[in-house]
Order: structure tokens, then C-alpha cells, then sequence
């Protein structure tokens, strides 16, 4: 069986902003560059929501926007359903955020690792690695 990976944010702003990111990340750096890594559109809106409030550099210079430098750097669209959307309600109140609920809700349906430095998520059960 395969594994798949799921970046949180975190995971895609070191990884993207961060000069030496096998130092930052030594268990999935590598992972990163060189296997099938999805992206949730959650996870593309949080990160230029952060943006356009000021609260986080743009990561995707000298590209357009984020999403080019996803499909430039070969990471992959993780579909975000009706059914992940709602399993994401139905969670245990662990984390709060609702972005890494629905990370967590799509990782579980989808049989999928998150690459994240967040302890809170294996409350749920779903794998991680940093």
C-alpha cells in the first residue's frame, strides 16, 4: 500500500520559506521533494489569508501566487469533500482550529500522513511525521 501525504500549512511554509528546511524538518524534508505531496485548497486559503492580513511574507515570490508555485513545485490538489467537511464536525474538540480539523478529517478519510510539527493531531489517530 502507499502511503499518501497531506502538508498542513506549517509544513508548506518552512519547507517553501525556510533556507535549510532538512534542518526544520528532518523526517519529511526529503519526503517533500520527492513524493506525491497534497494540498488542501483549506490549506492554500489559510496561508494567503495570512497574507493578505499581514500576518505572513508572501512564500511564493517570484511566482504569481501560491498556487503557481504549488503546481510549479509538482505538489498535488488533495479534493476536499462534502463528507471530509462534515466528518470535520463531527471530531472531538482536541484542536480547535478548524483549518487542521478538516486536515484531520480529510487525512482520516483518505487514509492519508499529515506533515505537520502539531502534537495535538495524533489525538486523533492520524499519522504525522516532521
Amino acid at each position: 500500500m502507499t502511503v499518501g501525504y497531506l502538508a498542513d500549512a506549517c509544513a508548506l511554509i518552512v519547507f517553501l520559506a525556510t533556507p535549510d528546511p532538512d534542518r526544520t524538518m528532518p523526517n519529511s524534508a526529503s519526503l517533500m521533494r520527492t513524493a506525491e505531496i497534497r494540498v488542501s485548497p483549506i490549506t492554500v486559503w489559510e496561508i494567503t489569508r495570512k497574507a493578505a492580513l499581514g500576518k505572513l511574507p508572501s512564500v511564493w515570490a517570484p511566482h504569481a501566487s501560491l498556487t503557481a508555485l504549488l503546481r510549479s513545485e509538482g505538489f498535488a490538489l488533495q479534493p476536499l469533500g462534502w463528507d471530509d467537511a462534515e466528518q470535520a464536525n463531527r471530531l472531538p474538540l482536541h484542536h480547535k482550529d478548524p483549518m487542521d480539523r478538516m486536515l484531520i478529517a480529510t487525512a482520516l478519510r483518505n487514509d492519508l500522513t499529515i506533515i505537520t510539527d502539531d502534537a495535538v493531531f495524533a489525538a486523533y489517530g492520524v499519522p504525522t511525521i516532521w
